[in-house]
């Protein structure tokens, strides 16, 4: 069995437009309320470190189920090919967010911590936006390496699937704003 713990999975823009107006359709039809994202170790009032707004999707919601069990089945799948974790289970509501012109950006992090956190194993991305609708905001990973970063793809429908524990972040936002989807899964068990 082939494993690669330090690799991506990648559906090549497999949101096309019409999954993609579906997606927006869903967000703004329901009247889902956006929030000032924030990370674990951030405090309440600090930009420094985070500044996107985050819509939280409903996981049980027929509005939204089918995109949970697309997303589902894309991480399934990366999960089968590449990693080969004990997943079991959706960790947290969908994130719907958005890297506002005013320099939104997420700085260096892993998807994984402490308390309920702690459960996800992979991180998937969905890339909404088109690349030429906004300057900067670039998903970047770090591999440990001095200057041991890689800048990812960013056409719009990308796919990205990639475990917690990946150092990576979003670069400031110089003008426009980038629209991705966050999706977590994992289990009640420590890594495995």
């Amino acid at each position: 069995m082939k494993t690669n713990f330090s690799d991506f999975y990648y559906f090549s823009e497999y949101f096309d437009e019409k999954l993609i107006k579906k997606t927006n359709d869903m967000i703004y039809s329901n009247n889902y309320k956006f929030y000032k994202g924030r990370t674990g170790y951030q405090k309440e009032d600090d930009r420094d470190s985070n500044n996107r707004n985050i819509c939280y999707v409903p996981q049980r919601n027929e509005e939204s189920k089918w995109i949970y069990e697309l997303l589902w089945d894309l991480t399934l799948e990366a999960n089968e090919k590449l990693y080969h974790f004990d997943i079991n289970k959706v960790t947290d509501q969908l994130h719907y967010v958005i890297y506002p012109s005013d320099g939104g950006h997420l700085d260096w992090h892993m998807d994984i911590g402490q308390g309920d956190v702690n459960k996800r194993k992979l991180a998937l991305t969905v890339q909404l936006s088109d690349p030429d609708d906004y300057e900067g905001g670039d998903f970047q990973c770090w591999s440990g390496a001095l200057n041991g970063f890689a800048t990812l793809p960013r056409k719009k429908g990308d796919v990205l699937v990639m475990p917690s524990f990946m150092m990576h972040r979003v670069t400031p936002i110089k003008s426009g704003e980038r629209r991705a989807l966050v999706f977590w899964t994992g289990s009640d068990r420590p890594f495995r």
